[in-house]
């Protein structure tokens, strides 16, 4: 008999003669996990034929236990994109597949079609997936061993585009002044906040008295409702008191006919990403004559001229949110501090 703590619950395994003919995770008390182990072994010696000859269960049956308990635990974003890839790609390759038949080589004849279809960063998303999938399938007795064992393909390093001239920023913001959404471009510039989050930014989450932003949820615009920032980290962003940034938050504040939002459509909706950053956005770069970038490329540019300007790569990365300091780092090589070399004693 083998019952144990397996992570936060108990498992329990039946062994026979040297052999496990089976186990089962994810018991709340280890009462029940023997309860489970004794009624398991005493069909085995009622029955060994009729208890090993066990019904093979098919992938679809453990995607389907996954989409319906862990894709609700988890964030509403990350949840709409697993769903692209469950439904587009996993679930039409391995749909009617008993999990048992499911091997390391199959796992890699997927991935290789995927290559070539997928960005090398797609691909490796959808097999962390897969893993994912297995994993919760061990934990909740339906998978034997995880099969996803290949590494993960190397992504190059992605470049980024900003406006590295000065000029270029100052005659955007000095062109997009007449527009209802000069503010959010501001945000996105000066405090290199996400759309998402300066779509959701909320009366109650700017304090003028010490000229900070609570940022603490973001606006997804295809479940139209709040839901956490993308590193489910909250976090404060502080705005220059002497910026144009503080007068134009406090104008919003008071000009604004909803209850809760800044950004508005002349309606009086809330303004979507799509037409924020597709349309306004895009229509002010082509009228101010600078380079064409995306709206997400201002949060960039905040971040390379900050580390130009400061150099402090941990104070960047509470700033924008990252969870890890090597997603900070790719603009690292802008700081000043960075490519001056220091006079070392034997240099004088």
């Amino acid at each position: 008999m083998s019952i144990y703590k397996y992570k936060n619950n108990w498992k329990a395994e039946v062994w026979i003669n040297h052999k496990r003919v089976a186990s089962k995770s994810g018991f709340g008390t280890k009462t029940e996990a023997r309860a489970w182990h004794d009624e398991k072994a005493m069909n085995y010696r009622i029955d060994p034929e009729k208890f090993l000859k066990k019904k093979k269960i098919l992938f679809d049956e453990l995607l389907e236990k996954y989409s319906l308990i862990h894709l609700s635990s988890i964030s509403p974003m990350t949840s709409l994109r697993y769903l692209v890839d469950i439904n587009h790609r996993i679930r039409p390759y391995f749909q009617y597949q008993p999990i048992e038949n499911i091997s390391a080589m199959s796992i890699e004849a997927f991935r290789s079609g995927l290559t070539k279809k997928l960005s090398t960063k797609s691909v490796n998303n959808c097999i962390n997936l897969l893993f994912s999938i297995f994993r919760k399938g061990q934990e909740w007795g339906m998978v034997e061993v995880n099969p996803v064992r290949i590494r993960a393909l190397k992504v190059a390093s992605q470049k980024f585009s900003w406006w590295d001239k000065k000029g270029d920023i100052t005659s955007f913001l000095e062109t997009s002044k007449e527009s209802r959404y000069h503010m959010a471009f501001r945000l996105a510039l000066e405090c290199g906040l996400r759309l998402g989050e300066i779509i959701g930014l909320s009366k109650k989450d700017i304090s003028f008295s010490r000229n900070q932003i609570h940022i603490h949820r973001q606006w997804i615009d295809k479940l139209a409702t709040y839901g956490p920032t993308k590193g489910r980290k909250e976090r404060i962003v502080s705005f220059h008191p002497s910026s144009p940034l503080k007068e134009l938050l406090r104008t919003a504040i008071e000009k604004s006919s909803h209850p809760e939002a800044l950004f508005l459509t002349p309606g009086g909706k809330r303004v979507s990403a799509r037409k924020l950053a597709g349309h306004h956005f895009k229509k002010e770069v082509m009228r101010a004559k600078v380079p064409m970038i995306r709206f997400h490329d201002l949060r960039h540019t905040f971040a390379s001229w900050y580390m130009i300007e400061v150099g402090d790569i941990w104070s960047l990365k509470g700033i924008l949110g990252h969870v890890d300091v090597q997603t900070t780092q790719r603009y690292a090589h802008l700081s000043q501090k960075h490519q001056k070399m220091p006079v070392l004693p034997w240099m004088v």
